[in-house]
């Protein structure tokens, strides 16, 4: 149990943790010079790095599903998931059906990470921590995307190497997939993740996660989380 506890723990932070090193000055990185993909690529960094909109708290509700393949149990729980105009974010459980032992040591030590990682800036992805490269034009549902190829320049908790889907002309984010370049242990092989975003009242909001890891203890984890569009904090839910 406290191999398993460990393990679990281990994951959330290379999954959830910010990175606090120090960074090397590289010379600023022109999404133009990748000719005339740049420009979607170009939408999505300037916004970035502009200045930020005020927030207000946002309550979101979540459905989670774990497994512990390795040891055939799962669970799923339903929660509500408010992040403070601050960033702060904090969980309130719904309900839950399943093994136990996946709603603490998966799904509860994530909860507990994701809120622990929201009082830090994660690294962001730039030119100062990826280089960048079109790969390909594809659709995701109804909007056309352009991929682009992540390589982090150093290995650091918090980078994977993978795709950015740009939606075409606007930047707008619609997915980040890829694998983990640093793991804090180790007991895992390899960790993977896919974020997809959607569009609410103008804002993109987080609306689906999936992250997969295999272990040298247990085998397969997987853990998968769909996102209502999110409210202001106490407006009726629509």
């Amino acid at each position: 149990m406290k191999r398993l506890t460990l393990l679990t723990l281990g994951l959330m932070v290379a999954l959830l943790s910010s990175c606090r090193t120090m960074q090397r000055k590289a010379a600023p990185f022109d999404p133009m010079s990748l000719g005339p993909t740049g420009a979607t690529l170009k939408a999505y960094l300037d916004r970035q790095a502009g200045p930020k909109q005020a927030r207000e708290a946002m309550v979101s509700r979540v459905t989670i599903e774990a497994t512990l393949d390795g040891m055939n149990k799962r669970g799923k729980m339903v929660a509500e998931k408010t992040t403070a105009a601050n960033g702060h974010i904090s969980y309130e459980m719904k309900s839950f059906e399943g093994d136990n032992i996946v709603k603490t040591k998966v799904i509860g030590l994530y909860l507990s990470a994701e809120q622990e990682a929201s009082e830090t800036t994660p690294p962001a992805i730039n030119g100062e921590n990826y280089r960048f490269k079109f790969n390909r034009k594809d659709s995701l549902g109804d909007r056309i995307a352009m991929i682009f190829e992540l390589t982090p320049v150093r290995k650091m908790i918090g980078l994977f190497k993978g795709e950015l889907w740009l939606e075409e002309n606007t930047g707008r984010e619609l997915r980040q997939s890829g694998r983990l370049v640093k793991n804090p242990s180790v007991i895992f092989k390899t960790a993977d993740l896919t974020r997809d975003f959607l569009m609410h009242d103008g804002m993109p909001y987080l609306a689906a996660v999936d992250y997969q890891a295999e272990t040298r203890v247990i085998g397969h984890i997987t853990l998968k989380m769909n996102y209502e569009p999110p409210r202001a904090v106490g407006s009726e839910k629509p």
